[in-house]
C-alpha cells in the first residue's frame, strides 16, 4: 500500500472550508513522510468512518476498518465497499487476532477515544513484530492557536480565552492533545517505538481555521449556503496555506507520528 498526493480539490465532495483546509494538509502531510513506503498488508484502518480519507490517500484497499459505528457514516463506507472487511467495534477491544497485521493507520482519530491507553495496548497487540502504526492527533499546542483565544488572550483575558479552547475541545471531543515527547512515553509502554514525527498547521493557519469554522456557523444561521460561499470568499487563503504552510521546529497545531513495534 502507497499514499497518493492529495489536494484541495479532491475534497470538492467536502464542502466546509476548516475541514477542507485541515484535512489537505493532514493528508499531504502524511503522504509527505510516507511516500518512499510501501506498507505491507493485513492492515487496519482505525476509526475508519465512510472510509473517504483513506480511499483518496491509499492506493489500495485496507484489509479492515474498524468504527464503533456511532457517528453511522460507516454504513457509507460498507455499502461502497471501501475496506475489504468493515468491522463494527470499538478500537478498545477489537476482535482481531494478536500479531495479525503488518499496518495500524488511524487519522485524526484516538484523541476523541477516552480510553487512549488501551487503544494503544490493543494496537500493539494486534500487530506483528516491526509492524507499523501510523496516526495523527491535534497536539498539545492546538488550543493555544484557536483564534478567540488568541483575540481575547491580547486583551489580557486569558481565563475567557483559556474557558473558550477548553468548551472548543470539548465541542471537538479532544480527550487527548499531546506533544510527540508524551506520545512517545506513551507508545513506549507498550512497545511501540516512535520512528518519526512531524508537526503541521501552523499557529496562523490554525487561527485561521477557527475563523472559517465560526465564519460558517455563525452565516448558516441565515445563509443555507453557508459552506461554499465561505470557501469562495476565502478560496485563495486556502490554496496559500495548503501550498506554503510553513510550521516551525515543533510549534504545529498537529502532529503526525509513525512508530514501529519491536
Amino acid at each position: 500500500m502507497k499514499t497518493r498526493l492529495i489536494t484541495l480539490n479532491d475534497f470538492n465532495g467536502h464542502p466546509h472550508p476548516a475541514s477542507k483546509l485541515f484535512r489537505a494538509i493532514e493528508l499531504k502531510t502524511i503522504y509527505e513522510e510516507c511516500k518512499k513506503k510501501d506498507f505491507k498488508e493485513p492492515s487496519v484502518d482505525i476509526g475508519c468512518g465512510d472510509g473517504y480519507m483513506s480511499s483518496i490517500l491509499f492506493d489500495k484497499k485496507f484489509t479492515y476498518g474498524v468504527d464503533n459505528g456511532e457517528a453511522k457514516d460507516v454504513q457509507i463506507a460498507i455499502k461502497k465497499k471501501l475496506y475489504k472487511k468493515v468491522l463494527i467495534e470499538g478500537a478498545e477491544k477489537m476482535s482481531l487476532k494478536s500479531s495479525s497485521v503488518n499496518f495500524v493507520f488511524s487519522n485524526s482519530v484516538i484523541e476523541h477515544i477516552p480510553n487512549n491507553e488501551t487503544v494503544l495496548s490493543e494496537t500493539s497487540r494486534i500487530l506483528k513484530k516491526n509492524g507499523v502504526f501510523v496516526f495523527t492527533s491535534p497536539s498539545h499546542l492546538f488550543s493555544q492557536y484557536l483564534y478567540i483565544s488568541n483575540i481575547l488572550n491580547q486583551f489580557g483575558l486569558t481565563f475567557i480565552g483559556n474557558w473558550y479552547a477548553y468548551k472548543r475541545n470539548k465541542m471537538l471531543n479532544h480527550y487527548h492533545t499531546y506533544s510527540h515527547i508524551e506520545w512517545t512515553k506513551r507508545l513506549a509502554r507498550h512497545g511501540l517505538k516512535v520512528i518519526k514525527y512531524k508537526y503541521y498547521i501552523s499557529k496562523n493557519c490554525l487561527i485561521f481555521w477557527d475563523k472559517l469554522a465560526l465564519e460558517v456557523r455563525i452565516k448558516s444561521l441565515f445563509d443555507k449556503k453557508a459552506e461554499q460561499n465561505v470557501y469562495k470568499k476565502y478560496q485563495k487563503q486556502i490554496q496559500d496555506f495548503y501550498k506554503n504552510d510553513l510550521v516551525e521546529s515543533n510549534k504545529g497545531a498537529s502532529l503526525f507520528i509513525y512508530a514501529v513495534k519491536k
